[in-house]
């Protein structure tokens, strides 16, 4: 009996270790199986009435994730982003955007608010979610051109053939004899030195277009074209940065310029445009 009875214990010393080394194995598997959280796009949610200047449209094609204030990665949207976690963290998604039209130049937009949200792991599973944006209350806005009205005319021209108001929106419209299109906004503008500052607008065009801006310090100025886009036949949001340029070319007041020409071969096109405004913090 004593020979058996010790054969036993010998088993169960053998056999509690070798589970042991199991049930952490299977331990260690489990936390590393991400949750996955499929976001297909931002929500817009209202503006509060101080920043009611501000066009609501956006372009946000890309999400910033981290669990618990530890980066996860980029993300083009739509996407399924794999979270790393055991029980109920904090998944903060910030909203980002192509800066000055450059896909490959992707950034977290800094006037729009990020979505923070409580996330209990679900390994192996996926969470589909709808992550929400607004503007952040500190932001200010000034309105370039909006085209609501029929007895402002925002642009003048100095090339070519002048901009139109089309259905509440800007219109330039290229053929044979009208080849050419370079106007650049009347009322000047200032930009703030140092700080974030974009200028946001809606387009939809059938040939590429240039935008810039032209900073005047007393008679000297200085005029360059920071931006070309692509014929698009959907409306679009484009974010021009311009801090850059505000730091570089310092002035007492700036002026938005568009320029288009019909590419060779083209007999017309059009560009359209709308909801041009300057958007900063103070």
């Amino acid at each position: 009996m004593t020979g058996i009875y010790t054969r036993l214990i010998y088993l169960l010393l053998c056999f509690v270790p070798g589970f042991a080394v199991m049930s952490c194995n299977a331990s260690k598997d489990k936390g590393s199986i991400p949750t996955y959280v499929h976001v297909d796009s931002f929500k817009f949610s209202a503006l509060p009435p101080s920043l009611k200047h501000i066009a609501t449209s956006h372009q946000i094609n890309s999400v910033w994730a981290y669990y618990n204030n530890s980066p996860i990665g980029v993300f083009d949207l739509p996407a399924d982003i794999p979270v790393l976690a055991n029980g109920t963290g904090i998944l903060t998604l910030r909203p980002g955007v192509s800066v000055s039209g450059l896909n490959n130049f992707l950034a977290t937009y800094p006037f729009y608010l990020s979505d923070t949200s409580s996330l209990i792991s679900q390994p192996g599973k996926t969470i589909h979610y709808s992550p929400t944006t607004t503007c952040y209350p500190s932001s200010r806005c000034t309105v370039i051109a909006n085209f609501d009205s029929d007895l402002v005319t925002p642009f003048k021209v100095d090339a070519g053939t002048k901009i139109e108001r089309v259905g509440g929106t800007g219109s330039v419209t290229l053929n044979a004899k009208d080849s050419l299109s370079e106007i650049g906004s009347i009322a000047q503008f200032a930009i703030p030195l140092g700080k974030d500052a974009y200028i946001e607008f809606d387009y939809k065009c059938t040939i590429p277009f240039s935008v810039g801006l032209k900073a005047s310090l007393g008679t000297l100025y200085t005029k360059y074209y920071l931006a070309g886009i692509y014929p698009s036949d959907h409306w679009q949001k484009f974010y021009l940065s311009v801090k850059d340029f505000e730091a570089q070319y310092q002035a007492t007041g700036y002026n938005f310029y568009i320029k288009t020409e019909l590419p060779a071969g083209q007999s017309s096109g059009t560009v359209l445009i709308d909801n041009i405004q300057l958007v900063y913090f103070d």
